[in-house]
């Protein structure tokens, strides 16, 4: 049976890096649910998992729902990392009630701090799949049990996590073995680079195109290079995907060898952006960095 450090542990490291969250929650978790924490809590194993599934999920929907109303609230993120984290607590409470106690919502600010935040800035939707009703019916409120997990709660977080899109600005350039193209132009039947799983560039087509609106961030890698994209958009070191704003200096593919992350700018600016699937994996090139793609 888990034991409250083990759970602990599992938190922070959800904290750390958002793309355990999808690990754990989506379709896919397996596995690479399974490795991917284990850089994080070493001796964990899958049975631990399982059981950490049931019994947490109803603080991770409280803990994602603070996540997505802050990211997309400017006032209420900064009142979160304000003087007082007392004060900051009483907006927490506001949110969510008392699903995320004092003690690990000083665990989120420490571990996770701003980039945690920032990692959900544009997950949000007015189409009744994600909107503002859908959050306030889960996950949050005082006369909530904290030890039932309801429908809504396991709901808000599959929600959640289909709403974290990657995207690019129209002319961010797309590697392709004929040269580079505007993602703006990228049509259905294209090919374009990507990775295999044993780390091979190899060749892939493009089967959809996606794309909307949303706000962008400048991301600066030390090759020179920069990214036009949404605060949402992940990169691929090798081995799994991380999100920008959590990048903790790792090394991100490229086509010729590695880079870092050296600098992120919000640029206060909404635009189009775009995305695309790939047939057989989701990672292409961006300015020839590896970037995760709308794909599976």
């Amino acid at each position: 049976m888990l034991n409250h450090e083990t759970i602990d542990e599992i938190r922070i490291a959800l904290y750390e890096d958002v793309g355990l969250i999808y690990d754990f929650y989506s379709e896919q978790w397996s596995d690479d649910a399974l490795r991917d924490i284990s850089e994080y809590v070493p001796d964990i194993t899958q049975a631990d998992l399982d059981e950490y599934r049931k019994v947490d999920t109803p603080y991770i929907a409280a803990v994602l729902k603070l996540a997505v109303k802050a990211a997309n609230d400017e006032e209420l993120l900064n009142g979160l990392f304000g003087e007082s984290k007392e004060k900051a607590y009483e907006l927490v409470k506001d949110v969510v009630g008392d699903k995320i106690p004092y003690e690990d919502f000083i665990d989120i600010v420490e571990y996770g701090g701003k980039p945690f935040f920032k990692s959900f800035e544009g997950v949000v939707a007015d189409d009744g799949e994600l909107s503002e009703e859908a959050l306030e019916s889960a996950a949050g409120g005082v006369d909530n049990d904290p030890d039932h997990i309801t429908d809504d709660e396991r709901e808000l977080i599959h929600k959640i996590i289909k709403a974290i899109v990657h995207c690019f600005t129209a002319e961010s350039q797309v590697d392709t073995p004929t040269g580079t193209k505007a993602i703006k132009d990228i049509e259905a039947g294209d090919i374009v680079y990507s990775i295999d799983e044993a780390g091979n560039k190899v060749e892939r087509k493009v089967t959809s195109t996606t794309g909307g609106e949303a706000s962008v961030i400048e991301v600066h890698f030390d090759n020179g290079k920069v990214w036009n994209t949404t605060s949402t958009q992940w990169f691929y070191d090798g081995k799994t995907f991380h999100n920008v704003w959590q990048h903790n200096n790792r090394d991100i593919i490229t086509l010729d060898g590695t880079t870092k992350i050296t600098d992120i700018i919000e640029t206060g600016k909404k635009t189009n952006v775009y995305d695309f699937v790939i047939d057989g994996g989701n990672i292409m090139f961006i300015e020839g960095i590896a970037a995760e793609g709308y794909g599976t």
